[in-house]
């Protein structure tokens, strides 16, 4: 029963208001909303939610920091707003601030700097994220190693990487190569190339799969172990 619960809360549509329609905030709109999920856009330029209108559920020119805005998109009874408000910092704030004296369920905001984030967790934000920080730092981390595709951190150390598999791993299976226990990471999936038609495929290995030159494969380990395996290539 409880399991069934979880279920219909997992597939259930889920109710979304995006503030301010930049570069991020156009984007996360977008993506929720092609995963199903019912969107409201606000931004005060008439511009950006023309742009935006066939993107989401509804787009809508108005100012956010006026709290009979937030009242008329019903912010209170969304599953998550997402403050995506970049340079504004006032905006941002104030607006968070409203939703926070709103009762909004959940609030997840964007900060451009660790004054900004404190500002915002003080005042009721229940997430705060630094998109550009990490971009910079995915792009850091793949820049220094040339192995590395891409890289997503989990915690601390903690990292999700792709990476080209190195040479002496051609050729060898999956449970050969016994990756767990020589170097305490995971192969999640790997990126390939079906031998029949030549199209590119994502599949998640089982111990009998062979790599080939051209994989690439997705794996979870801490920062110390994944680096041995860079050391390889």
């Amino acid at each position: 029963r409880d399991n069934a619960q979880g279920r219909s809360q997992m597939n259930r549509r889920l109710q979304f208001a995006v503030i301010g329609l930049g570069r991020f905030g156009s984007r996360v709109a977008e993506g929720l909303y092609q995963q199903g999920h019912d969107v409201i856009a606000v931004d005060v330029s008439r511009e950006a939610v023309e742009e935006n209108s066939d993107r989401v559920t509804a787009a809508i020119c108005g100012d956010a920091t006026r709290p009979d805005v937030l009242a008329s998109i019903g912010a209170s009874e969304m599953d998550t707003v997402i403050v995506a408000i970049g340079d504004d910092i006032e905006a941002s704030v104030l607006v968070t601030g409203l939703l926070s004296q709103g009762g909004c369920k959940k609030i997840v905001a964007r900060a451009s700097t660790d004054l900004h984030a404190r500002i915002l967790e003080m005042i009721g934000a229940h997430e705060v994220i630094y998109p550009e920080r990490e971009m910079a730092i995915r792009l850091v981390r793949s820049l220094a190693s040339p192995t590395i595709r891409d890289y997503v951190p989990i915690e601390e150390d903690l990292e999700f990487v792709q990476m080209t598999v190195p040479p002496a791993f051609v050729g060898k299976s999956l449970g050969q190569l016994d990756l767990r226990r020589k170097y305490n990471v995971t192969v999640v999936a790997v990126h390939t190339t079906d031998a029949e038609s030549g199209a590119a495929k994502t599949v998640v290995p089982t111990a009998e799969y062979v790599f080939l030159a051209q994989d690439t494969m997705w794996v979870v380990g801490h920062r110390h172990d994944l680096e041995k395996i860079e050391a390889l290539s």
